[in-house]
Order: structure tokens, then sequence, then C-alpha cells
């Protein structure tokens, strides 16, 4: 079986490197908040599923959008699956409320070994019964480096107000790292509060503002944490809050970095900090905090609980974010939470443009509220 093993292991990484490598041919479906729109945007992945050689597919869509009652990317998936296409080429992106939030989150999406679905030299299709397809194809070309196509096919009338560059997506910002800040403003990476004053990390920008929100000021995250230079959109860091200090996880490393000073207290690789077995990577998570000594990471579909043994954290069990906490937000889909701040004794959790506090004791969320905050280009 060790044999066995050896062979395997560097088999997986080599499948992996070359799947990564080789260019693709990649479906991009976008979601509705409509079932009977869903499924006919289904039934155009479906068809042309069956006329292309297709080497994964996104479908992107967040849960109750507009007030619906579906998880879109779950309900598209389930549909593709039922029509023939296999589950194991299905993504699902789950955090989307918006055609611009499609695009952005779908460019991010990852597989399980932390490689990108969407990369530079592959063809993506972007499938609906909708003109937003156009737009959204046109900027993954512009911007992206793939070849880009859309595939539409419906009996949608246009409004007087439609416009083929929907919602401005080709053309409203030159600056993709603009344009990819506004369509997610405000999904931080960290949060934290000192005296009066809130401070969000999102991407390279710190945004600080007082509780009203009266005022607000921008400075690059690097002037705080320099180590952080080298971090984008694609390879963000994981924050992991414990009150009065981070665990900060990028490049490979745990730092401990103090909220008073932002000093680096310790520095060690992830792998001496937690322990996790090789079905698992500490990347596949987005934020977390520490409770006593309890570890608590939120991935996208995936929850881990570890817990201190010595100088390790040692995993304890795989769960959800649904099951773990009560009263999970429906429209939260199973995670995809991007920040949580420690405070007062609860937990805030970040999401997508909201936030909800969250009692840490009986592990129940609050409803979700909007984060309201000014837009840094205004």
């Amino acid at each position: 079986m060790k044999n066995l093993s050896c062979i395997l292991i560097p088999l997986f990484l080599f499948l992996s490197n070359s799947w990564a490598s080789a260019q693709k041919n990649v479906l991009l479906l976008l979601g509705s908040a409509n079932p009977d729109v869903l499924t006919r945007r289904v039934d155009v992945a479906a068809q042309l599923y069956r006329i292309r050689t297709i080497d994964a597919i996104i479908v992107s869509g967040g849960c109750g959008a507009h007030g619906s009652k579906i998880c879109e990317a779950s309900s598209m998936a389930m549909q593709l699956v039922g029509k023939g296409v296999p589950s194991r080429l299905i993504f699902k992106e789950e955090n989307s409320k918006t055609t611009v939030q499609n695009y952005i989150f779908s460019r991010r999406l990852k597989n399980d070994a932390g490689q990108r679905i969407i990369q530079g030299g592959d063809t993506v299709y972007v499938v609906s019964d909708h003109w937003h397809a156009v737009a959204v194809a046109a900027r993954l070309e512009k911007y992206d480096g793939v070849t880009a196509k859309f595939f539409i096919e419906g009996s949608i009338q246009p409004k007087k107000e439609d416009r083929l560059d929907y919602a401005a997506i080709f053309n409203g910002y030159d600056d993709n790292h603009l344009f990819t800040l506004k369509g997610t403003w405000l999904t931080p990476e960290a949060v934290w509060t000192k005296k009066d004053s809130i401070y969000y990390l999102s991407q390279d920008i710190i945004y600080a503002t007082d509780s009203t929100n009266s005022s607000y000021s921008v400075s690059p995250a690097k002037k705080l944490f320099p180590f952080l230079a080298t971090s984008s959109e694609f390879d963000p860091p994981i924050f992991v809050d414990n009150v009065s200090f981070w665990y900060i996880l990028f490049d490979g490393r745990c730092r401990k970095v103090s909220k008073k000073d932002f000093t680096i207290l310790q520095d060690q690789p992830v792998n001496e900090w937690l322990t996790l077995p090789d079905s698992l990577n500490w990347s596949e998570f987005n934020t977390g905090y520490i409770q006593k000594n309890k570890l608590v990471l939120i991935g996208n579909e995936k929850m881990l609980l570890a817990e201190k043994n010595g100088k390790q954290f040692n995993m304890i069990k795989i769960t959800s974010a649904e099951r773990y906490f009560a009263n999970w937000p429906y429209s939260w889909a199973k995670g995809n939470v991007s920040a949580v701040e420690l405070k007062n004794g609860k937990s805030v959790l970040y999401r997508n443009m909201e936030s909800a506090e969250c009692d840490l004791g009986s592990r129940t969320i609050g409803n979700a509220a909007a984060l309201k905050l000014k837009w840094i280009a205004n």
C-alpha cells in the first residue's frame, strides 16, 4: 500500500498540473432568480455540451437573490446532471447576486487542488438565454487572457432601456481592479475596530471609516501588511481572528500579527501551525477565528474544526456552516464567508456586501444586514 501511495500522489499532482496548464474549453452558465428562466438557460448549456468538447462547467448564481427561493448554482448543477452531464465537470459558484458578480466570482473560482478553473489561454463559452452573456464574454476576453464566446438561445424581448453592454459590464471601468472592487463593494478579507474607526481590508486597499460612514480614507494594504504585497483577488490572505491578534495565512506561511501595532510576533510554515490530512489544503478556506483552544476555518462549502495540542492545531472534523451555526441565512448558501471579526464576546461574519452577528456560545446567527459604505471612486 505504501508503494501504491508513492505512485498515486505524484500521478495526482501530474494530472492536476496538466489540467491547469492545458488550454481548456470552459462553459460558464449564468444564473437567474426565476426558476423557469433558469431551466431555459440549462437547456442552452446542455445543448452546447452535446456539440462541443467541454472540460469544465461553472454554474454561477447565489441563493435567494431578488427574493427567490432557489440556490441558482445548485439548481443548475442538478438539472445538468439530470441531462447527462457528468457531475465531475461541474463547479458551483454560489456567491453571486448580480451578473457583474457572475463575472467576478467565476474568474476566481478554484478546484479542490487550488487551481483556477478559468485560466489564460482557455476558451470560455458564456451561456444564457439572455444577451447579458455578450458583455460578460467581452470582458473575459479583454481582461482575462481567454478566447471568449457567447452562446445564446432564447425568446427575450428587449426593452427600450436595454443595451448590448448589459449593466456597462464591458465599458464600465477600464481598470479591472476597480471594476472587481466596485462589483463586490464591500467583501472584505479582514475587519477590525480601533477606537471609533472601523477598518476593512479588501484586496490591496484598507478602507477606514467612522461608525456612521460620514467620512472615510483609503490607504494601501501593504503599508500595514508589507508581506501581502504579492496578494491578489486570486490569491488572497486568510485572516484568522483571535481578538488581540490575527494568524494570517499567506504564501505557505502563518504569521501571528498584533492588532495593536501590526508587528509580526511569530512566523512559521502553515503546516507547522495546522496539521491536515493529505486530502485537505488550508487554502480551501477563506477566513476563521479561534475560541479558547478551538480553531474554526470557513470555506465556500465546508468548515474545518481543529483543537490545539501543544503548539499545533489538529483537525477534529469537517462540517459545513449551515450545520454548525444555528439560523444560518439561506441566502448565504453553504459558506463563502470572507472575514470574521471577534468583538464583545461575539463574532461578526462578513459575506458579499453583508454582515451578520453571531453569538459564540449558542453559535446563533442574527439577520444578515447590508454593508452600505461609500464607494471609493465617487
